[in-house]
Formats: C-alpha cells, structure tokens, sequence
C-alpha cells in the first residue's frame, strides 16, 4: 500500500511540474494507449477464431441454413472456411444459442425423419405425407453417404413412375445420387457399390434402378442389368473384375507393406459364364410303385319256402286232407377282388451350381525403385569406424536386385489362384526395379511474400501495437525532459547557495551552515574528497531526488 502511495505521489508531482501544453499531450497519449488496448482486446475476442462443432464439415444446405439463423439474430462474426463454422472465442455460447432457436443445428441421423414427425399435422391429405415422408428419406439417405469415408458432399433424390408394362400398372421406384468425393479424387468401386446398396435397400429400390453420378470423374453409373447381361458399358463382368482386381491389390500392398514406394497393378481375367449349373439323373433297375389301387365286390343270395295266407280256410284248416310241400332255403356268395398298380423307374437327380465370373486368371505387376537395392546394400555393408563408406559394385547390386526380387515373387504366388491347366507362356508375378528420380521440393515462399501474406492478415494489430509504442515513448521523452528540467532547477538553487556560502565565508556560523548543508546533502560525505558542491548535489539528485529537495528546502529557508 506504501509502495501505491509513493508511486501516486511521485506521478501527481510530475504531473504538476508539466506545463500546461505537456498535460494536454500527456493526457491525449494515455487515451490513445488505453483506446489502442481495448481495441486490440475486443479484436481478439470478436475473431472467429474457434471451431464450431468440432470442426464438422457442414453441408451446403445446412451452411445457408446457419447463415440465415446468424444473420436473424444479428450475430456478423462468424466465418466458414472449407464448410467449416468458425466463430468467436469469447462468443460460443451465443452462436449456439442462436442455431437453437432458429433450429439450424447439423443434421444428424434420423434428424430428417425427427423433423418430418414434428412437423406432422393431422389435417394434411395423404399426398403430402407420402411426399414429406420421401423427403425424410432422401435426407437420411444423404447423410448415411456422406458419413463414408472419402465422400464430401451427397445428395439423393428418389422418383416413383407407373409402369405401364403390367396390368394393372405399378409404381417403379428410381433413384439418381449425387456424390463428391473428398479433394478431387474419383469415386472407385467399393465406394460405388456401397452407395448403391444403402440406397437399394435403405429406400426399397432394385440396385438396376439407382445411377450414381460422380461430380469429380465427371461420369455416372448406372445400376447393373436385371437380366445380368454382359453388354455395354455397365455390366456384371466389368463390375465384378474391377472389384476382384481391387481386393488382391489391397491384398498384395499390405503383403508389400515393408517394400517402400512399390508400386502394384493387378489384372483379373474371369471366367465368363454367369452362373454354372449342373444337374445328373440316375435311373434304379427296380421299379418304384408310384400309386396302387384295389377294388373288391361280395354277392350273396338267400331262397326261403313259401307261405299261404293267414287263417283256417288258406291254410287248410278243417275236414279235408291237405298236401304240405316244403322248399328248402337257397344261398349263394360271390366275391371278387381288383387291384391295380402304377410303377416307374428310380430316379435320382443330382443339381450342382457354381457361381459365375470367377477369376480364371490373375496377373500382378510389381515395380521397386532401385534405391531400395542400395539401401539394402548399404545395411548389409556398413561404413567402417573412422573409414570411407563403400561403393557397391553394378555386379553386387544385380545379385541382390535378383535375389530380392525372387523373394517377393515368392511372398505374392500364394496370394492369387493357381494357374489354370496347361503351359504357363507368361509369368503371372512380373517384378521389375525401376528407377526413381529425386522429386523436387516445391518452392518455398520468398520472405516477401510470406511477410505480405502477414501483414495483410495482422496489419490492425500491427497498427495498434505502433501506436501504442509511440505513446509510450513520446510519453517517456515528455518525463525525461521534465526531470531534466527539475534537475536544472536544483542546479541552479545549488549554485545560489554556494555564492552565499561564499559571501558569509568569514562568518562564525558559516562552518556550522556547510555542516548542516553537506549532512543534509550529502549523507555524511566530506569535503575532503575534492568535488565541487554542484558535483557531489547533481549525484545526490540522480540517486536520491527527495533528499536532494529537502537540502534545498533546508539551504533556501536557512538563507532567507
């Protein structure tokens, strides 16, 4: 607190011995400074500086989105670079804010179909909901592709058309996919298969009906032929070989992982019967009854004797004779039995697929820069303690170049089928050693350009840093001059005094005025040493300015 005290003091005693033209410039040099300083302040605190989301790269469509929702909540420091969204360091919370209410947040998984639930009303007609629920579609759709990796930027949009080939016509479900894919490069086979078969069974869409079109390659790609057939330009055998060539060069660089800058191409022949089917039928020599049928019948016949009618006079009843004749009962009892048979031969059948397009044959072609032969070389002979490194010999360097060569024909044959049947008139592992030019190194930016590039980003800062130097130092010349003018001042009372001093030299009180003086003065020094007053009084000012002014208060009201 002492030390605020003094320091107050010492600033309010060089503030009143300015004149009046010196405190107007000094009071306009220290607004300048602290105007420079809270400018500075608020432009690193209003930079957009600081990644938003993490540094999620956002679509087109979300970007206008977000732009919108800022520019309605009056918020203009926000910045995106390479569709990322920068903003201020200090100011996070209120951008995210601002994306909240005005529901302008990234886009999510599901976020589409979140949307198309909320925004759900009762009262609209069917039509509307089928459009608002495809449209949900197609924006999950979009979002799953462009979580891929490689891919940028993609858009799907799906059509349904009556087709009018059936009875009664049927709605046919098309899809077209927009795709970019990250910097300039083109979308490759995996890629492409993979966005057609989320998009086929993500919409419920036949993979013939979904073209892919690559705003890189500036190509598209139609879905495959229903039927499989082996025309044009996208068929089954091109698809399939370049997916089979890609898998056995992946295959291979990862075998040749340790082999730096080897370059490996692959060519994949295929068999081109789509699909093989095999079926055997062997007959039994014992037949098999297929169906039996029996049919019996049973006939039976039963005579009885006659009767007369009931009462005495049919039956004979009373004086006279009556002759009784007796039949005696008859039976018969036929059964007859027909049975019928089907029979045929023993079958069995035997079906067998294979599977079509298969590779018939498989080619690789490797390259190793030479540089790796000396390289080896190098290790296998290293420089001697304290001697010259050696110089392989092109012998040398041949036999290792042949010997490493067969190694790694050795490291890819069992990575690829076998080869068909037959004499095999040309190697299918050819390794070469090419030669490997040193790569210039892009030019580095001249020292001008870079110190442009610089200044023009930092030239505010720049300019409020000079500034603020130039207060401080026209503010330091201003103290300087005024303590030079103080010590002026004491100079000269230092010079007043020692003329009195003289005057009053014969006095007897003369010794016990330079006594009081010189310990007032000077610590204790004597004037022995040999130094005029003026010397020993400008010393004393430079070292201790207080104790100098109460000497001179002391000498001045001593004098009068």
């Amino acid at each position: 607190m002492d030390f605020l005290n003094k320091a107050y003091g010492q600033v309010t005693d060089l503030f009143k011995s300015m004149t009046p033209a010196a405190r107007l410039t000094t009071g306009l040099l220290v607004a300048t400074i602290v105007i420079s300083l809270v400018f500075l302040f608020r432009q690193q605190t209003e930079t957009a500086d600081e990644l938003l989301f993490g540094g999620r790269t956002l679509t087109n469509e979300e970007i206008a989105s977000m732009s919108a929702a800022l520019s309605k909540a009056d918020l203009n420091g926000w910045d995106t670079t390479g569709n990322v969204l920068r903003v201020p360091r200090g100011q996070r919370h209120t951008y995210i804010a601002a994306l909240v209410e005005n529901n302008a947040l990234p886009q999510d998984a599901g976020s589409a179909w979140e949307k198309m639930f909320t925004e759900h009303s009762p009262f609209e007609n069917r039509k509307m909901g089928e459009l608002r629920t495809r449209y949900a579609l197609e924006k999950d759709l979009a979002f799953t592709i462009r979580e891929f990796t490689g891919i940028d930027a993609a858009s799907v949009k799906i059509q349904e058309i009556m087709n009018d080939a059936t009875f009664p016509a049927r709605p046919i479900r098309r899809a077209a996919v927009t795709v970019k894919a990250a910097g300039t490069m083109s979308l490759d086979a995996n890629q492409i298969r993979m966005i057609r078969d989320v998009v086929a069974f993500g919409g419920g869409i036949e993979r013939s009906e979904v073209v892919i079109a690559d705003t890189n390659g500036h190509r598209s790609y139609e879905g495959p032929p229903k039927d499989g057939a082996l025309s044009g330009d996208q068929n089954a055998y091109a698809d399939t070989q370049r997916r089979y060539e890609q898998e056995f060069t992946h295959k291979i660089v990862d075998r040749l992982s340790m082999y730096p800058e080897a370059k490996v191409t692959v060519y994949v022949e295929l068999d081109q019967t789509l699909e093989d089917r095999t079926t055997q039928i062997k007959y039994d020599e014992k037949p098999t009854p297929l169906k039996v049928r029996t049919t019996s019948s049973d006939e039976r016949s039963v005579t009885t004797a006659s009767s007369g009618r009931p009462g005495a006079e049919p039956n004979g009843v009373g004086n006279r004779s009556v002759a009784v004749n007796s039949t005696p009962d008859t039976e018969s009892t036929l059964t007859e039995s027909v049975e019928e048979s089907e029979n045929t031969s023993g079958v069995t059948q035997q079906i067998t697929r294979k599977p079509g397009l298969v590779p018939k044959s498989v080619m690789v072609s490797v390259g190793i820069p030479k540089s790796y032969f000396k390289h080896i070389w190098k290790q296998q002979n290293p420089t001697p303690e304290g001697g010259e490194p050696p110089t392989p010999t092109p012998a040398e360097l041949q036999a290792l170049e042949a010997q490493e060569i067969a190694t790694i024909q050795d490291a890819i044959t069992p990575l690829i089928p076998k080869a068909p049947p037959g004499e095999d008139s040309y190697p299918r592992v050819k390794v070469t050693a090419y030669t490997d030019l040193p790569v210039p190194e892009p030019p580095t930016p001249s020292l001008v350009a870079t110190s442009g590039t610089w200044f023009a980003s930092n030239w505010q800062t720049i300019a409020m840093l000079g500034v603020a130097l130039f207060g401080v130092v026209f503010l330091r010349s201003m103290i300087q001059s005024a303590q030079d003018s103080a010590m002026a001042t004491v100079a000269a009372k230092s010079d007043t005094a020692r003329r009195m001093a003289e005057i009053n030299e014969g006095d007897e009180d003369d010794e016990d005025h330079e006594s009081v003086a010189f310990g007032n003065s000077l610590r204790g020094r004597s004037s022995s040493k040999g130094r005029s007053l003026r010397d020993e009084l400008t010393e004393l000012v430079r070292d201790d300015p207080d104790a100098a002014a109460n000497v001179l208060q002391n000498w001045i009201t001593e004098a009068a």
